[in-house]
């Protein structure tokens, strides 16, 4: 399969989990098959497209229950896809708490995500300041692991900003009480 069929293939099955901000060509054949969320996990953490990657973040964030598959899938993973999976993953983590009362506004009440590796990574706990002291230790942990010098940081908040305009946009269609016929 090649790149471009493979990234509308990941956008594809992404749309299915709910992140709907990632554009993609017209799909066809291949692009609509749908992966297990394992094979979703695992081809998001090796994929070479930085916004794949980074799109971890609201599939973890809209979807804590994938939490206890992640240990499992960074045993099987070599290098670079491991530490971009648990890079991905505390990110989540500390944005979740970062962010935990709009989240709540827009999503109701769901679990947090387990805080897996920020003793394994010489983070700070997920708890700590509401997410920010680690989520800025990560951002300086992940740069110091890459040879291109991006905003790290920027790029963790970018991907909220996207995740809350979606989020803003779905709750902006959906019917209110108020519109709803009354019921006997």
């Amino acid at each position: 399969m090649n790149t471009e069929n493979n990234r509308a293939r990941l956008v594809e099955n992404l749309k299915k989990y709910g992140i709907h901000f990632l554009a993609s060509d017209e799909v066809e054949g291949e692009s609509k098959i749908f992966l297990s969320t394992e094979e979703l996990i695992t081809h998001l953490a090796g994929s070479k497209d930085p916004r794949l990657r980074l799109a971890l973040v609201p599939f973890f964030i809209l979807h804590p229950q994938t939490a206890s598959q992640v240990p499992h899938l960074v045993e099987q993973l070599g290098d670079p896809a491991r530490t971009e999976l648990m890079t991905f993953y505390m990110a989540a983590v500390y944005l979740q708490r970062f962010w935990w009362t709009r989240l709540r506004l827009y999503l109701g009440d769901f679990p947090k995500l387990p805080d897996l590796y920020s003793q394994a990574l010489s983070l700070p706990d997920a708890d700590e300041r509401y997410g920010k002291t680690g989520l800025y230790a990560l951002a300086d942990w992940h740069a110091s692991r890459s040879p291109y010098p991006f905003n790290r940081l920027a790029s963790y908040h970018k991907v909220m900003d996207l995740l809350f305009e979606q989020l803003k946009m779905e709750t902006r269609h959906e019917p209110t009480c108020i519109s709803r016929p009354p019921t006997d």
